[in-house]
């Protein structure tokens, strides 16, 4: 599945790591990723994993940061974020979910994957 949403606040950096902006691709298998376009040809990249901690919960941890140039990616040493996510509605063509300081995070889906 692939999701994007847009929101403006005052760190891109701080937006991609926490997924506020850009494109999240949620897999069936426990896996997480965000992709921010930050500046021309350059994106950031985070990858993690999701655990189903309730009803409508998700426990996520994004630790696997990097700025991708065309084919080539850069690490990003050390970057870890650990969301609480909770899943407040979801059909085929928008999921509504709270996370990181109690945000509320619309995602409209794109295209199927």
């Amino acid at each position: 599945m692939i999701w994007s949403s847009q929101t403006v606040t005052d760190s891109w950096l701080e937006n991609a790591g926490n997924g506020l902006m850009g494109m999240q691709i949620v897999k069936k298998n426990g896996q997480m990723k965000f992709q921010v376009d930050i500046l021309l040809g350059l994106k950031f990249s985070m990858t993690g994993t999701f655990v189903k901690s309730g009803n409508k919960t998700y426990n996520v941890i994004m630790d696997d940061a990097a700025i991708i140039a065309g084919q080539f990616g850069f690490p990003i040493e050390e970057m870890e974020s650990k969301i609480k996510l909770e899943l407040l509605y979801s059909d085929e063509k928008i999921r509504i979910s709270r996370a990181y300081n109690n945000y509320i995070f619309v995602h409209v889906r794109t295209q199927k994957q």
